[in-house]
């Protein structure tokens, strides 16, 4: 997969205690088992965190008070954080920040493939600007998942498909 043109990263979208539940634990395993059976596939693997505060629309508009700084619900699982080699901290949906694009530009890559939760949500936002910003990108379907559920998760990645064309679509498979 990676040559000496092609450097690509793993983003591993806010796979955070607050966002792992009876829908979601599956997507968790599923990333850690992908994780340990690859051998620096990726050249870096960078996780994002999802951290609320009063001026987030998370916050004004819906009255959503968890995922505060320094809380434990705000952690990153620990049967993932030893893999990441870097941490995006956010108080938004997508992680196209200052700090993603100088990890980019440091490590030189030039491909992300997107995994985690929530897909209509956090990874759909993600995906979109790296895409619509012409950065190479992929959602990795089988390797994300939704609080609400796989009915929500389904719709996100047909949505991502229309999007970001289906061939951007792939699976953990489909990348041994």
């Amino acid at each position: 997969m990676e040559n000496n043109i092609q450097r690509s990263a793993l983003i591993v979208v806010d796979m955070q205690k607050v966002f792992i539940n009876d829908q979601t634990k599956k997507v968790l395993e599923r990333i850690k088992t992908f994780l340990t059976r690859k051998d620096r596939l990726f050249s870096c693997v960078i996780g994002t965190q999802y951290v609320n505060n009063k001026n987030t629309a998370c916050y004004q508009y819906e009255g959503w008070k968890e995922c505060m700084e320094g809380e434990e619900e705000t952690e990153i699982c620990p049967e993932l954080i030893n893999f990441m080699d870097y941490i995006v901290k956010k108080d938004k949906y997508t992680c196209y920040t200052e700090d993603f694009l100088k990890i980019l530009k440091d490590n030189h890559i030039n491909k992300v493939y997107f995994c985690g939760v929530n897909t209509g949500c956090c990874v759909l936002h993600s995906v979109l600007d790296c895409y619509e910003n012409i950065i190479d990108c992929y959602v990795i379907e089988d390797l994300c998942g939704s609080t609400s559920g796989e009915h929500y998760h389904d719709i996100s990645i047909d949505l991502l498909g229309t999007l970001i064309t289906k061939e951007r679509i792939v699976t953990s498979k489909g990348l041994d």
